[in-house]
């Protein structure tokens, strides 16, 4: 099984991490920054603020291939999505950096046709459906 933490998002971008749980059926959610009464997440999750309070499984990093801070270094078209991982996003106004992400990861993957930088939930529709697709 494999678990999505993501950073808090503002307004409709909230409801877009809902809306990917949903549709990808994602159950074990962690959420990373200030909880924001006004944009909540219809899942349950649970919060933390570095990911050294993440499960104990490996870690998987989405960052763009020229990252300001942590830079991709596996292309997702090559990437071979592990049995049971924690996939970490970025937030869409929340670059990842190494204040936040305290904990080595297993693998840092970007996306070829993502340059730069994109909203973090786009990041993670693409992610999990690559997952879906690979895995079967």
């Amino acid at each position: 099984m494999y678990s999505v933490c993501f950073h808090t998002e503002k307004g409709w971008e909230q409801n877009q991490w809902s809306f990917l749980f949903s549709n990808f059926g994602v159950e074990d959610i962690w959420e990373m920054g200030e909880e924001l009464k006004d944009s909540p997440i219809y899942q349950p999750t649970k919060r933390i603020s570095k990911t050294s309070e993440l499960p104990d499984k490996p870690l998987v990093i989405l960052a763009p291939q020229d990252g300001r801070c942590i830079r991709g270094v596996e292309s997702l078209i090559d990437f071979k999505h592990p049995d049971d991982c924690t996939y970490l996003f970025g937030g869409s106004n929340q670059i990842l950096t190494y204040d936040v992400v305290d904990r080595k990861p297993d693998w840092l993957v970007y996306i070829p046709l993502v340059k730069y930088e994109a909203f973090s939930h786009a990041i993670a529709y693409m992610t999990l459906y690559d997952r879906r697709m690979k895995r079967g």
